[in-house]
């Protein structure tokens, strides 16, 4: 399973959503503090979406830090 589709908070629609690698692990340990599970967090693959998740849990979900934001491609 590589991608799922989920409803994102932030975009208000249904979205692809990836397993976050691990430079965007290692961003979520620092904010969320090293003790913090990593290994079962999405990312929404819209363009310029940060937001993640739990597999099944948008509450426990958040914002990767503004150096993580995609740009579309011109």
């Amino acid at each position: 399973m590589t991608e799922i589709e989920r409803e994102c908070p932030t975009c208000r629609s249904r979205q692809r959503f990836r397993r976050l690698n691990t430079a965007e692990q290692s961003a979520v340990r620092e904010k969320k503090g090293p003790r913090f599970y990593v290994g079962n967090l999405w990312r929404c693959t819209a363009v310029r979406c940060l937001w993640y998740q739990p597999y099944l849990n948008r509450g426990k979900g958040g914002l990767l830090p503004e150096g993580f934001r995609e740009e579309a491609a011109p």
